[in-house]
């Protein structure tokens, strides 16, 4: 990759306040003329596991969507890089955050907010958008991408941890952090540890199989009882937003069944503006980020 490619795809970098800290993001094509504004959508997109670094698709995507002239902002939340591990990566405490994102977003001037995510960013998309859908109340929030979205992390998580025979094993994990975190628990909820899971990716030892937790981060995030990861859950709350669900044919994470559940469930809610849509690609869309960039924008075209 030449320093051409790398400033073309590096975005602006903004800080957004949030409570006594603030919000690190990547600003794409940062437009204010009046027209731009008031009748293009712009879109909060939300990371994978681990933050914004991980994959291509946080690279790639949002020049491919600046080049047909769509604003994005790619943001971090407390999931991003070490939450998980230090434990205040919490699912639920990413909803203020994504506010915070909107609130700075209809505050310069847009009047159009998508909401995308991928992989368990699609899972906070669907939570947040599912939090956010009264359209008299939240104006602004037009739409949801839910791209490679797991049916249920704690299910995904549990099935993966299983295929590889993972160290300690699902239920293990559970059985201890119930102990804790459960509401009905004696325990001191401080009494939180980081916990590492061998084989959660592979069959071997090697870092790169290897999942890191803490078991609060765990337990509001894969456990069992983690209703706001429940994407099924979520979506059959979306009544009124315009749903996109895209599905990657040879994705080795998710299942295709999963993504055409949360399809079913949303029309069978009574949402009539759902689109699902399949992309020969893997979970990360490597080469065939155009194909997965003309989906989306040939979607947002609609508003």
């Amino acid at each position: 990759m030449n320093s051409d490619t790398v400033e073309k795809y590096s975005g602006t970098i903004i800080s957004i306040p949030y409570n006594h800290l603030k919000i690190d993001a990547l600003f794409y094509n940062i437009n204010t003329h009046p027209d731009h504004l008031e009748h293009k959508p712009v879109i909060v997109r939300l990371h994978g596991v681990l933050g914004n670094l991980l994959d291509e698709t946080e690279h790639y995507l949002p020049s491919i969507l600046a080049d047909q002239d769509y604003s994005s902002v790619t943001m971090n939340t407390l999931l991003a890089n070490l939450g998980l591990f230090f434990g205040f990566g919490i699912f639920d405490d990413t909803i203020p955050q994504v506010d915070a994102v909107c609130n700075y977003l209809r505050n310069i001037g847009f009047k159009k907010i998508i909401i995308a995510g991928h992989g368990l960013g699609g899972c906070i998309a669907l939570r947040y958008c599912a939090l956010r859908n009264d359209i008299e109340k939240y104006p602004a929030i037009n739409g949801v991408i839910a791209i490679a979205t797991p049916y249920s992390i704690a299910d995904t998580i549990r099935r993966r941890w299983e295929r590889f025979g993972s160290e300690p094993s699902y239920d293990e994990v559970y059985e201890k952090a119930k102990k804790i975190f459960k509401p009905d628990s004696k325990l001191d909820t401080t009494q939180d540890e980081m916990i590492i899971i061998k084989k959660a990716h592979g069959h071997t030892y090697l870092p790169e199989h290897t999942e890191i937790y803490t078991l609060r981060t765990w337990w509001a995030l894969a456990g069992p009882e983690a209703e706001g990861a429940k994407a099924y859950k979520q979506i059959g709350n979306l009544t009124k937003l315009p749903i996109l669900l895209i599905h990657a044919s040879n994705d080795e994470i998710i299942e295709r069944r999963e993504s055409e559940d949360l399809c079913q469930i949303a029309l069978e809610a009574g949402n009539k503006n759902v689109t699902h849509a399949a992309i020969n690609a893997n979970h990360s869309f490597d080469n065939n980020h155009n194909d997965l960039a003309r989906t989306i924008t040939e979607w947002l075209d609609r508003f």
